[in-house]
């Protein structure tokens, strides 16, 4: 069976709360969720944001571009368009100038979490570890990134050489289960350890049990290390 998560794309989220006047962002893709429609309503920073999400979804990252470098000169304050252009960063493979944009959205709206979780993931992908592992310690208590936040200190503990602690949180993932947790690091896990096909099975699990857009919060880390999309399993001889 082949697992098709969606290409990463945290714009998901962005573009359910992109009519506010801050946002929450990450990266984007043209398959996203579509853009809530300006309203009547919008101030003027809402409506800027709006519009260059939208430019994103569609693929437009030159338009979006200098639409929110233009935006960042009149609204220096407004954490959304600093993640806007992390995001069409993100989008081109910059992280090196994805990452001071989340950094400055994160510490404009300080309480954002998936803000602060794009940011963390910018540091993840350029292979900044300890970095990344620091600021997710932070958001293990919170009620809705809690456990993602757990899974992706494993990653940070598995990739970065931390043997022991890895092996501790994973098998303290195996004592818990049920959680998306549980199916992604046993994912992560064999993926490390060179045993894909047992990865496909505990990710066909995760496709079967939690949404799309679930499964691409816990996949997109795999992605940017180069382990998703899978190879085709091997065809089984007559």
């Amino acid at each position: 069976m082949t697992i098709r998560f969606r290409p990463f794309s945290w714009t998901i989220c962005l573009l359910a709360l992109v009519a506010l006047p801050v946002i929450h962002a990450q990266q984007p893709a043209t398959n996203a969720a579509p853009a809530p429609a300006a309203s009547p309503k919008m101030d003027d920073t809402a409506r800027a944001l709006n519009e260059i999400a939208q430019l994103i979804q569609k693929g437009d990252n030159d338009h979006a571009m200098e639409k929110v470098n233009a935006a960042i000169k009149l609204y220096p304050k407004a954490a959304g368009f600093y993640a806007l252009r992390g995001s069409i960063n993100f989008n081109k493979k910059l992280y090196a100038q994805a990452e001071p944009d989340f950094q400055a959205a994160s510490e404009l709206d300080p309480g954002n979490m998936v803000i602060k979780l794009n940011y963390y993931e910018i540091l993840f992908v350029q292979k900044k570890f300890d970095q990344a592992r620091a600021g997710l310690v932070g958001m293990q208590k919170d009620d809705m990134w809690g456990d993602l936040a757990d899974y992706k200190i494993f990653l940070c503990d598995l990739f970065g050489g931390h043997d022991d602690a890895a092996k501790k949180e994973f098998d303290a993932f195996n004592k818990v289960g049920s959680n998306a947790s549980y199916y992604f690091a046993n994912a992560a896990w064999d993926l490390f350890h060179k045993d894909p096909e047992g990865a496909r099975g505990w990710l066909v699990s995760a496709s079967r049990i939690y949404p799309p857009m679930k499964n691409e919060f816990y996949a997109s880390s795999l992605r940017s290390l180069g382990y998703l999309p899978l190879p085709e399993p091997p065809k089984k001889t007559p």
